[in-house]
């Protein structure tokens, strides 16, 4: 059976190590963000993911019980008859808009069992009703669409005897001595599906607003026994440092908005009034090593009044590290970077140009988009003029190398609109991608996360 697995992002952990044992066990899974395609669109994805599965398992939590991503997936799946599998992994008091979607389907469990057997088993039982009720069929997907009213009479009779379970009746193959203590949020997740990694791979690692991030592999030290991963997309769109005058080549009353860059004799001046190009002191480095709601910045604050184009401000913003778990965290190597002969340690970092040749060796592309919820975040707009606008969907994103002879520019990877791979932009403009790069133990890493 094709099973989509519908699920907070906060619980990621859990959903992996179910899509492993229903996949396991010969089922197939959609389970995002892994089998989002590259370059397409994420909530067509997720809709067409529901539309051709067999069933629905939703991993019930507060978390997921408050998310408008998986309410979207239940109505979906309601709406096209899919059965709907729920399986409680804490005790939880349905939202309004959750009750009524899931009033009438299955709920596999009371409690939780630290080995998802249960949610198997049901769906095994979903099948075998299936192929009683449909002697024979071998499907395929695309004809899967016209059978929905045959599976919905499969979930009733199904769901029945699973209902009765959920009100604490005992069924034969749900012993008691299956439930058990629930996990304790340390407990790693699933186990990575190779055995090693390799260059190019995609893996899920960490989250950001709540959804989990997608990297490439694009370098591995043997010696080490690390690997360097970039995220596959734009994950948002920032300054790279703000002016500390705090307002855009703006100082105490005068006006620097006609100067180029060859006019500041003053190169402090010029960092003071557009930002500073030094990687070590930079707002954008302070953000991506933080693992704190609160994150302190040197020098002036990233607010939006004193950015380009006084709109993405982000000094009230949790730090990049914030949304990954203590293991996740643990996994991060702390990584010595050379930025124009200037040396720190950083756990997060921007690629240099030097380090754009590791995507190449990788076979990963150094072009791309950025994800929807960094164009939802961005107040500038400035991908439609500068991208979409122009025909190309790819977009500018950041890196750490400073621009030779220049106290605000720095050098960013171009979007493929010229063949020029690279250009350079002031880093107090707000509108351009960033694109996280970090280094992993592999082998703590390994134990976390999965293609």
């Amino acid at each position: 059976m094709y099973i989509f697995i519908s699920h907070s992002s906060k619980d990621a952990e859990s959903a992996q190590k179910v899509c492993t044992l229903l996949e396991e066990a010969g089922h197939q899974c959609f389970i995002a963000p892994r089998d989002i395609r590259s370059g397409k669109v994420y909530a067509e994805e997720l809709m067409l993911g529901i539309e051709r599965s067999d069933a629905l398992v939703l991993l019930l939590s507060d978390n997921s019980n408050t998310s408008p991503h998986v309410l979207r997936e239940v109505e979906h799946a309601a709406s096209k008859a899919l059965p709907i599998l729920v399986y409680k992994m804490e005790e939880v008091v349905l939202t309004k808009s959750m009750e009524y979607f899931l009033m009438t389907h299955q709920w596999v469990n009371q409690k939780v069992d630290t080995d998802f057997q249960v949610i198997l088993e049901c769906v095994e039982a979903l099948r075998n009703g299936r192929e009683a009720l449909l002697p024979g069929s071998k499907s395929e997907l695309s004809q899967r669409s016209g059978q929905r009213k045959s599976l919905r009479v499969g979930a009733v009779i199904i769901g029945a005897a699973a209902l009765l379970l959920a009100f604490g009746m005992t069924l034969g193959w749900f012993s008691e001595q299956r439930l058990k203590a629930v996990e304790e949020q340390t407990a790693p997740s699933a186990v990575f599906q190779k055995k090693e990694l390799a260059l190019g791979d995609m893996v899920t690692f960490g989250t950001y607003n709540e959804e989990p991030v997608s990297w490439r592999v694009i370098h591995i030290s043997q010696e080490h026994g690390t690997a360097v991963l970039i995220t596959e997309q734009i994950i948002t769109m920032k300054a790279y440092d703000a002016p500390d005058s705090g307002t855009f080549n703006k100082d105490n009353g005068e006006d620097y908005w006609k100067y180029s860059g060859e006019d500041f004799a003053d190169k402090a001046l010029e960092a003071r009034v557009r930002g500073s190009n030094e990687w070590s002191s930079s707002n954008i480095r302070a953000w991506l090593n933080a693992d704190t709601q609160v994150v302190a910045y040197e020098g002036g604050h990233p607010v939006k009044a004193a950015m380009s184009d006084m709109k993405n401000g982000y000094e009230n913003e949790a730090g990049f590290l914030c949304g990954f778990t203590d293991l996740e965290k643990e996994a991060v190597v702390e990584t010595k970077v050379n930025t124009a002969g200037a040396e720190t340690m950083d756990k997060v970092f921007l690629l240099n140009l030097e380090e754009l040749e590791w995507l190449k060796e990788a076979d990963v592309n150094i072009l791309t988009k950025p994800t929807e919820a960094a164009v939802s975040q961005d107040a500038t707009k400035w991908y439609s003029g500068y991208s979409l606008d122009c025909g190309v969907e790819n977009y500018f994103w950041w890196l750490r190398e400073p621009k030779e002879n220049s106290a605000s520019q720095c050098y960013m990877v171009s979007n493929g609109l010229t063949s020029d791979m690279t250009t350079t932009q002031t880093v107090g403009t707000e509108g351009f991608g960033i694109r996280p790069a970090l280094t992993v133990d592999i082998e703590k890493f390994m134990t976390l996360v999965s293609e």
